[in-house]
């Protein structure tokens, strides 16, 4: 044990702690970032069926419940539910039910998928005085 001792100096020690404080500073640096692009956004979920924007729900402040259905080949349903700023898939007749054990999601970049039926339910956030085109952000 003495012999691995005489190995380690005081700098050794010093650069171990550095870096393992540099290594947290990813997270805090996504953290901030996180949290200032949630303020002051408008947080919307789109629904697609096979490609095709079939609705868009506002999310933000919205508080009462709200049913509705989308119906697709033959007798495929998916019955979508919105409340308390979030959306699910309540009820749906594919045969696994992944859409409907994915939950609730209302943070932006989450997405509900039923494949069987092709629906998708993306949860995005939008600037209301912003535009991104190309990469470069547009003030109005």
């Amino acid at each position: 044990m003495r012999k691995y001792s005489k190995m380690i100096k005081p700098f050794d020690i010093i650069m171990v702690v550095i870096l393992l404080v540099i290594s947290f500073v990813p997270m805090a640096v996504f953290a901030m970032n996180q949290s200032k692009e949630e303020e002051g956004n408008k947080v919307i979920a789109i629904i697609t069926q096979d490609g095709k924007v079939i609705r868009e729900v506002d999310l933000t402040g919205h508080t009462e419940n709200e049913q509705f259905m989308i119906k697709g080949k033959g007798k495929q349903y998916n019955l979508i539910e919105v409340e308390n700023e979030q959306i699910r898939i309540k009820e749906d007749n594919s045969p696994d039910q992944i859409g409907v054990k994915m939950g609730w999601k209302g943070i932006p970049g989450q997405t509900i998928i039923c494949l069987p039926h092709k629906v998708l339910i993306e949860i995005v956030a939008e600037k209301p005085e912003e535009m991104e085109e190309d990469g470069l952000i547009l003030s109005h």
